[in-house]
């Protein structure tokens, strides 16, 4: 075999591998053009991975949700269903001066429109008003010189009356003494032991 016979599988080689690389800068394109090499694996990986994170982003959410909907009847003595259940009614003192509150310490109140014992706050209010429930017979402390009762609620439960007043808590307050809902929407009041809205104006 002649050197030349011997070189032409060498050259046709070496052809083919210049070739390869010719088509692979091809795919890589000028960088100043902004062409860059795809890997369709890598990008359906890619893709299928930020499918799974969205799916399970997406569930963790709706279990957050689904949590946050669930009742927790533990929480501050509330029974969410319904509203707050306490056992008793009681007298504190604030900057309000002397107002009934619940037997863990809640301040009540009641609403002008409902002093004649008639439950309008109801559905979206009693969310925010949560209705003060008894189970059984309510402890009432002996300073409190108010008649206190009890009504059925038309959304279930026994609520707490005094002078006909349905008695509510309110859900911004956060702990015992708090008095956030004093004259919210010139509606709401705290209760005195007498049964009297304090605060109330008179348009009289």
């Amino acid at each position: 075999m002649t050197f030349r016979s011997q070189l032409l599988p060498v050259v046709a080689v070496l052809a083919l591998v210049a070739a390869a690389c010719a088509d692979d800068d091809a795919l890589m394109g000028d960088p100043e053009d902004g062409v860059a090499e795809v890997d369709e694996d890598a990008a359906d990986d890619e893709a299928i991975e930020d499918d799974v994170l969205e799916d399970d982003a997406a569930e963790d959410e709706a279990a957050d949700d689904d949590a946050a909907a669930e009742p927790d009847d533990a929480a501050d003595g509330r029974d969410a269903a319904v509203g707050v259940v306490t056992s008793g009614i009681e007298v504190a003192d604030s900057e309000l001066g002397e107002h009934l509150v619940t037997a863990e310490g809640m301040t009540a109140y009641a609403a002008v429109d409902q002093l004649e014992g008639e439950v309008v706050c109801v559905a979206d209010c009693a969310q925010v008003w949560p209705p003060v429930l008894v189970d059984g017979e309510p402890d009432v402390a002996a300073d409190i010189d108010a008649e206190v009762t009890t009504i059925d609620r038309p959304d279930g439960g026994t609520q707490l009356v005094v002078e006909g007043a349905p008695l509510h808590a309110f859900v911004v307050d956060a702990e015992p003494g708090d008095v956030r809902g004093q004259g919210s929407a010139d509606r709401w009041f705290v209760v005195s032991p007498t049964g009297a809205l304090l605060g109330v104006v008179d348009d009289d």
